[in-house]
């Protein structure tokens, strides 16, 4: 049977009134940071459709009716892997860590409005917003500040688990957690995977995003001096664990950020512990909402804190770590790898890690067509899937990352229908076979 190794369910639950807002801002950065006269009303109307219809998915459907979805663009009956997020710190800092981020947020973003406003182009972002507010009934938060994801993490668990209750072989859900949370939890964020993750229970591995602000190898996750650490747990009974391995994506949105752990030194080239480049281990970013595109923004936070090179050091100290380093570096760097491109440095890094340690694995999810190629997903398996050894084929796996195609302009259908052309009979290879060791074996 097909498994989606990679999809998201979130609801209305996480799209809340005000990230609907502030999400519009955000994904318009780049748009915006062409002059105004370069962007036509036909290209502006097709990118407000798509998120449109991004934000109204979230919005009408439950996860059920996500998966049934899903179910009729594949044409078969088909496992789903949807993996939930935290995004408890995406705008805020934790208590108690770093100076309140609140204020100088909210400055930057105001900042950015005047900006945007000389473009011309905010009353587009502004028509956006509002047509998914209207969407929304009953919400009301302010723009920036604590209440932006109250209670959507809880939610989120709520959501999933009532979804494998109602499709117990179809669904296995992947659990979030944000290691700074630790002590919000009586047995701590360590007790929360054992009560939610197993062959029992609702969760069938863990996922793991590590540019929302902490350090791969944050101390909860990674330090077991003190006893049974979060990798080690994992480790000891095999569950599986997701992380976003790619130079596109999200972040957190902080100017400063407190990383307890290893980052990425890129005058090095290696991962160091945070406080030997930064006092006290306090990050202070250079690309923020002022700098005005969404792309640095997120990439300088994707290679200070998810680059392969820091997990590395995480396989080092648990080399039987079953963990699925998502995208395979990312469409964008994938390309570049195909031209022999030295900033598509990703996916070779990717192919090293799983050469080196048996229980790497890697998801193709999210590859929409970046270049506006006729073959690109058949460029990507001959020059990039087919020289692979055969052990590394073993552990390559199909995902679509839906709902997030839509922002791609990517139908489910057409992008199940590109793999099947693409990969003939090793689809069923990376869309069967190497999903179902990864997840049960």
């Amino acid at each position: 049977m097909l498994i989606d190794a990679h999809c998201h369910f979130f609801t209305k639950n996480i799209l809340t009134q005000s990230l609907s807002k502030l999400e519009s801002y955000m994904t318009s950065l780049e748009k915006l940071s062409k002059p105004a006269s370069t962007i036509g009303p036909k290209e502006l109307q097709k990118y407000r459709d798509q998120v449109f219809e991004f934000a109204n998915h979230a919005i009408e459907k439950t996860p059920l009716e996500m998966y049934e979805t899903m179910k009729e663009a594949y044409g078969q009956d088909f496992i789903a892997v949807p993996l939930m997020l935290d995004f408890s710190y995406t705008f805020i800092a934790p208590k108690d860590k770093v100076l309140d981020q609140k204020k100088s947020l909210l400055n930057s973003m105001k900042s950015m409005s005047e900006k945007q406003r000389e473009k011309g182009l905010i009353e587009w972002m502004d028509d956006l917003a509002k047509s998914i507010e209207d969407k929304i009934d009953y919400y009301d938060r302010s723009v920036i500040g604590v209440d932006v994801f109250k209670n959507a993490y809880e939610e989120q668990i709520k959501d999933l688990t009532r979804l494998k209750k109602e499709r117990p072989d179809r669904v296995y859900p992947f659990f979030s957690i944000d290691p700074r949370r630790n002590d919000e939890f009586d047995q701590g964020i360590l007790g929360e995977i054992k009560k939610y993750i197993g062959r029992d229970k609702p969760f069938t591995g863990l996922k793991l995003y590590t540019s929302l602000g902490y350090s791969p190898t944050h101390p909860i996750l990674y330090d077991d001096s003190s006893g049974e650490s979060v990798y080690g747990y994992c480790e000891k009974h095999q569950i599986p664990i997701t992380i976003h391995a790619s130079l596109e994506g999200f972040s957190h949105m902080l100017d400063k950020s407190l990383v307890e752990g290893d980052i990425y030194y890129g005058p090095s080239g290696k991962a160091i512990p945070s406080h030997h480049a930064y006092k006290d281990g306090i990050v202070d970013y250079r690309n923020n909402f002022t700098s005005m595109s969404f792309s640095e923004l997120t990439q300088e936070r994707l290679l200070l804190l998810n680059h392969p090179n820091i997990w590395r050091k995480v396989l080092t100290k648990y080399p039987n770590l079953k963990l699925n380093m998502a995208h395979f570096g990312g469409i964008i760097q994938m390309c570049k790898f195909l031209k022999g491109n030295q900033t598509g440095f990703y996916a070779p890094e990717i192919i090293d890690l799983m050469k080196e340690f048996p229980n790497v694995y890697t998801d193709l999810s999210c590859l929409y067509n970046y270049e506006k190629k006729d073959l690109y997903m058949e460029e990507i398996y001959e020059k990039i899937y087919e020289p692979l050894p055969e052990h590394i084929k073993d552990r390559v796996m199909y995902g679509s990352d839906y709902y997030m195609l839509i922002l791609f302009d990517t139908p489910l259908d057409n992008y199940i229908q590109g793999f099947r052309q693409a990969f003939g009979p090793e689809f069923k290879r990376i869309s069967e076979e190497n999903p179902k060791r990864f997840l049960f074996d």
